[in-house]
């Protein structure tokens, strides 16, 4: 049932690991068994994002970004979280962003541990595309 390593990372701060599934654009709450095997009913509209991960203790080494030589169909796309952080990947963003509630990104470089991001748009402050001829434009931007 629970078939993906996750870290989940909440808007408060917190952070939970443990086992999770795919979270659709439609789901409010998700079930999560945490690392103790006690299981959660997440409240989507209160975490950052739920990271999928390859392993619990990341790459504590990693010195940079190795860009990857494929990435899955989709908009590069630049995420900036309302606490400051910033994500760059992949997404096939939601016609309409101000209806979504989320959506996916997977990150360009293949050094993170991360290899999907479910973000929760109620974390975002701003989000940029990328155009044709390289130049990241806005294409959202919260109130």
């Amino acid at each position: 049932m629970f078939d993906h390593i996750m870290v989940i990372h909440f808007m408060d701060g917190r952070i939970l690991k443990g086992w999770g599934t795919l979270i659709s654009p439609f789901d409010k709450i998700m079930e999560f068994q945490d690392l103790s095997g006690e299981i959660h009913l997440v409240d989507l509209s209160k975490i950052k994002g739920a990271f999928y991960v390859k392993s619990f203790e990341g790459n504590p080494r990693k010195t940079r970004s190795v860009e990857a030589t494929w990435l899955p169909p989709g908009d590069r796309v630049k995420v900036f979280f309302k606490d400051g952080e910033v994500l760059e990947g992949v997404a096939q963003l939601p016609e309409d962003l101000k209806g979504a509630q989320g959506f996916y990104v997977v990150p360009c470089d293949l050094a993170s541990n991360n290899y999907r991001i479910y973000v929760n748009l109620l974390a975002v402050s701003k989000i940029l595309k990328c155009t044709e001829k390289n130049i990241f434009l806005p294409v959202y931007h919260s109130e």
